[in-house]
C-alpha cells in the first residue's frame, strides 16, 4: 500500500497518542516524522522505536524525549547557541533523529546537531543514525555554523516508501488503542451493522 506523507503523518498523530503521550506532543510528532521524510530521512522508524522503548515494562527511560525537548526549544524555553561554534549541551537524548526537525528550524535556520556519545556529528547520519539516531539514545549538543545542516532544498519526497510497511503496521497497533470500544448502544444508534448482522 502507497502511504502520501500526510497519511502517514496522521498516523504518527494517532500512534503516539496511542502511546500515552499529550496531544501537542503528538502534534509534534506527525510534524517532525513528516519534516524528516521530506527530506528522506527515517523519520517513522524512529518514532516506531522511540513509542517502543516507552512501551516496554517497566518504563524507565532515563533519556530525554526528543519531542519535550524540541518543544521546548522552539518555545525558546531552552537555550540555544548565539556565536560561532559555540556549543550547547541538551544531555541524553532518545531517538536523537526526531529532534532533528526542531534544531533544523530554529532561527537563524544554521544551528546543527551534534551527538557527542560516539564524536560523530550528526551531518554525518549514514555512519551511525541506525544505532543511536534510530532506536538508541545519544549526548547532544547544539552548536551554530554558517550554514543549514540540512540543505533546505532537498525537501522533495512526497510519499512514504513501501519499504517501511512494518514501521506503519507497528504505529497503526499504537493508534487503535484510541480506538472506543463497540458497546450494545453505540450498535443501537447506528454505528457498525446494529445488534444483528444479517450479510
Amino acid at each position: 500500500m502507497s502511504w502520501s506523507l500526510g497519511e502517514m503523518a496522521a498516523l504518527a498523530l494517532k500512534a503516539t497518542r496511542g502511546a500515552g503521550l499529550p496531544w501537542g506532543l503528538a502534534e509534534e510528532a506527525a510534524g517532525a516524522v513528516f519534516w524528516l521524510h521530506q527530506r528522506n530521512l527515517p523519520g517513522i522508524s524512529a518514532l516506531c522505536g522511540y513509542l517502543a522503548n516507552r512501551d516496554r515494562p517497566p518504563h524507565t527511560e532515563t533519556a530525554l524525549c526528543p519531542l519535550v525537548t524540541g518543544a521546548a526549544l522552539s518555545d525558546g524555553s531552552r537555550p540555544c547557541p548565539s556565536q560561532m561554534d559555540d556549543h550547547i549541551d541538551l544531555g541524553v537524548v532518545a531517538a536523537p533523529l526526531l529532534l532533528l526537525p526542531f534544531v533544523a528550524t530554529l532561527s537563524p535556520g544554521t544551528i546543527w546537531l551534534d551527538t557527542g556519545s560516539l564524536g560523530v556529528p550528526a551531518y554525518r547520519l549514514p555512519d551511525h543514525w541506525q544505532s543511536e539516531w534510530l532506536r538508541g539514545s545519544a549526548t547532544c549538543q547544539l552548536r551554530l555554523s554558517a550554514r543549514p545542516q540540512i540543505d533546505p532544498t532537498h525537501a522533495g519526497q512526497t510519499r512514504l516508501p513501501d519499504h517501511f510497511a512494518c514501521c506503519v503496521e507497528r504505529l497503526t497497533m499504537f493508534a487503535h488503542r484510541t480506538y472506543a470500544p463497540a458497546t450494545s448502544q453505540s450498535r443501537l444508534a447506528g454505528a457498525g451493522a446494529g445488534l444483528t448482522d444479517n450479510d
